[in-house]
This record gives C-alpha cells, structure tokens and sequence, in this order.
C-alpha cells in the first residue's frame, strides 16, 4: 500500500484520470486487460481491477470481460462518460474563457487554467479535439474571440456533435461559386491548425467528410439522432492527408509524392516531421539539396505549402501534383 502511494505522489494518474484512461482504452475495441493497463498508468493490477469494479458497479457502464480476446469491452455503445457528460454551452464557455486568456500568458494563473483545461478536454476527447497542451497556438489562435455569429454557429455544433445528432446546412466549397445543402452526422469537431473543422459522416454522398465551419451557412440542428460509427478514429481520418483535406473515403488513389528542396528550404525540410509516411533522402552531401517522399491521400494542402518555398522547391511526382503548382506559379508570375 506504500510503495503505491508513493507513485501517486510522484505522478501517477489520479483515481479520476485513470477512470478515463480505461473508457478511452475499451472504446477503441482493442480489449485491453488489467495487467496491461496496469502497466501503461504506472500502478498495480488490483488499482485497476477496483476501478473496473467502481465503473461497472457505481457507474452501471457496461464492461464485459471476453474469455477469448482476454480483454474488456463494452457490451452496447457507451456514447456520454456519466458523471462528466459535457454540454455545448459547457464547451462554448469554455473556448471563450480560453480565448479571453491571452492577457495572462505565461502567468501562473494561466498554468492554472491550462491544467483545468486539459482536464475538461480529457472528458470530450472522442468528440472534440483542442490543442490546449500547445500555449502560444491554444491562446493565441483567435486573440480577437469569437463574434456573435461565430459562437451561434459553435454552439449548434457543439451541441450536434456532443449529443450525436444530425446537421443540416449550406457549405461552400473553396472552388465552387455556390453553395450546397449538406446533412451531416457529425463526429468530431477539432481546431487544426488555428481553424475549426467538423468531420462527420456526409448523408448524402455516403462517405466522410470534412467541413470548415467559418464556410457553414444556415446551420440547422435537427432532432434526429444516430449512433457514431464505433470504427472513427482521427488519426487515422488524416493518415493520408498533409493538413485539414484527405482523401475522398474507400476507392481515393493514393499519391506518392516527391519534392526536391533546396538552399534554406532543404534544410528546413530536413529538421521536422511534416507527415508520417515522410523519407527525406541527401541529395547533396552538406544536405543543400534534400528528396522529401511522401504518400498522400489528397494534394491541396501539401501544393499550397509547396508555393510557400518558391523556387527552392519543385515537385518530382507525381505530374498532377507538378502541373498543379507549376500553373499557380505561371498564373502568379502573370500578375506581376
């Protein structure tokens, strides 16, 4: 009994986090058991057989052990944990609170705050994606708040995705003149890259899609429910993509992608992680000229980030994705 305290006390997770830590594990499907998770939060086997007794017994969650896979899972869907189901007006307040913060960078009140944060965050992280551990994008991304519009919109979204209910609305694309109405099952809603985007599962068009919600128009909340697709995971949502847009779901050609990088750029390139699947290949010894390799799922992104380098870069493959940036960059130099 000591020598566990004694971890607690250095950092262990607390009796609530690790609470957490199980329902997020048995909902991947992956039938964890108390050995393993055991070892993954650090404590012995018996703290968690107590909290699986605990979630099953006082929380009535449905947590069945499978004699095959020797494993827990949840024998019907779990959609809300029940003592910290999150509401939109919860969520809202709480990316106001946290835009309203900026005075305070760097502060210990903002430490403060922060861990509060991240300890909400950790209740509604199936359903929503904030980037609190990173402090100058998380209260530096929209340092002006949100406008009336922007926290009307937020709230139906918030309110569709926490309580799993359809959308409907008009979206825009970047490339088209008008707009379409669109129903949507909402999954997940994210801030990427100090955007907010909603992936879900398109109605109409059978497949899932992401939508950036400063382009949604006439966003209605319907009344009708649904059970969210047990196999969505983010990570794998954006395996095949560069930024925000992947691919178009089950058939979407995958792209291997090659660019050569040179100068200041090539060295810019070598130094970070740009996507999972990256190789980055010395074409010149002192490292002048790079290969980076990829394989996506979708070229938008990565071609506007390839513009950003200008001439110390150029695309090798494939040729959709030369031509692609090659007439941008003729149709820039005609402008000037």
């Amino acid at each position: 009994m000591a020598k566990e305290k004694t971890r607690t006390a250095s950092g262990t997770r607390r009796p609530l986090e690790r609470v957490l830590r199980i329902h997020e594990m048995v909902s991947r499907n992956s039938f964890p058991n108390a050995s393993q998770m055991a070892r993954e939060m650090e404590v012995n086997r018996k703290t968690i057989q107590r909290d699986i007794n605990f979630m099953r017994d006082e929380l009535e969650m449905p947590l069945v052990y499978n004699e095959q896979e020797h494993g827990y899972f949840y024998s019907r869907p779990v959609q809300d944990f029940p003592f910290l189901k999150t509401t939109a007006d919860d969520l809202v307040g709480l990316i106001l609170a946290r835009n309203a913060l900026d005075p305070m960078k760097g502060s210990a009140m903002e430490a403060t705050l922060r861990s509060s944060f991240q300890r909400l965050q950790a209740s509604m992280s199936e359903q929503v994606t904030i980037p609190w551990s990173e402090i100058d994008q998380a209260f530096s991304v929209k340092s002006t708040g949100m406008t009336e519009r922007d926290v009307f919109i937020f709230e139906r979204l918030a309110k569709a995705v926490l309580e799993s209910r359809e959308l409907r609305f008009d979206y825009q694309k970047l490339r088209d003149s008008t707009s379409m109405r669109r129903r949507l099952q909402p999954y997940h809603l994210a801030e990427i890259d100090g955007g907010w985007y909603v992936i879900g599962y398109d109605l109409d068009r059978e497949a899932r899609r992401t939508f950036a919600v400063q382009r949604m128009k006439s966003v209605t909340l319907t009344s009708k429910r649904f059970v969210r697709s047990r196999d969505f995971r983010l990570e794998d949502h954006f395996a095949g993509s560069f930024g925000v847009w992947a691919g178009e779901g089950e058939g979407t050609p995958s792209f291997d992608v090659k660019i050569r990088f040179r100068g200041f750029a090539a060295r810019i390139v070598a130094e970070r992680r740009w996507h999972p699947s990256q190789e980055i290949d010395l074409i010149e010894p002192d490292g002048s000229v790079v290969d980076l390799s990829m394989r996506l799922s979708a070229l938008e992104d990565v071609s506007r980030w390839i513009l950003g380098f200008g001439a110390q870069a150029e695309v090798l493959a494939p040729e959709e994705l030369r031509e692609r940036v090659s007439g941008e960059l003729k149709n820039a130099a005609a402008q000037y």
